[in-house]
């Protein structure tokens, strides 16, 4: 059964979007020992496919045998059922500050059911708005130190303590790609038969991203030369 008052939510801000958090909490993966990360599929704000890759984390097949009404798959009840089943008692949910309100209230509600220690990465400087305003029905506190949300990662109680010998990363090694991070596409019942390109995102709230450079595209051919050759 699970208790009364679920674990407080743990909101997790990665501002530069640090690949050393994603690579931790995927590293802390490990649903033997009660501990899973989520990282949703992009271009989709469907909530019975963040219940698929939640299925799909699980190490259970996503899409659930048997005929159900439209818009009715009972993904969640197969998804919380598992977590129960498996003894899961940790989610750390990657790219969250994707998450939309509807989204973000299922995985809430699904942590009331279960008494999951539920943790939000978002990989922004502040809480999005959709994500804050699912919040306001529970209990959470905003974690800034990768430490701190290490130890939500892999659930661990004592510190972490830091290696000495830890090679420093390098600042750029992200590289921003407007195509990639600006287009928009849902969910479609219809098979794509012709060019499947997503309408471009209507700048409403963020400015348009600057043109590809020629220093930009210099570069990223380079990492990708070096990446084939590694």
């Amino acid at each position: 059964m699970p208790p009364t008052m679920p674990p407080s939510v743990a909101v997790v801000l990665d501002p530069g979007d640090d690949a050393i958090h994603t690579h931790t909490a995927l590293a802390a993966h490990h649903p033997s020992s009660g501990r899973i990360t989520l990282h949703p599929g992009p271009g989709s704000t469907s909530e019975t496919g963040l219940a698929h890759d939640l299925l799909a984390a699980l190490g259970k097949p996503p899409l659930l045998p048997g005929r159900f009404p439209a818009g009715r798959q009972p993904a969640w009840e197969a998804a919380t059922a598992w977590i129960t089943v498996l003894s899961i008692t940790r989610l750390t949910v990657l790219r969250a500050h994707r998450l939309t309100t509807r989204r973000a209230m299922r995985l809430l509600q699904m942590r009331a059911l279960t008494g999951i220690h539920l943790t939000l990465v978002c990989h922004r400087p502040h809480l999005p708005a959709a994500l804050h305003q699912a919040l306001q029905t529970a209990d959470y506190a905003v974690i800034a130190d990768f430490q701190a949300a290490r130890r939500h990662y892999d659930g661990a109680t004592a510190p972490v303590p830091q290696l000495v010998d830890e090679p420093a990363r390098p600042a750029d090694r992200w590289l921003t790609l407007p195509a990639l991070e600006r287009l928009v596409s849902y969910d479609s019942p219809a098979a794509c038969t012709g060019p499947c390109t997503p309408p471009p995102i209507v700048f409403r709230h963020r400015p348009p991203p600057a043109p590809l450079t020629q220093q930009t595209a210099q570069e990223i051919a380079r990492r990708l030369m070096g990446t084939a050759g590694s």
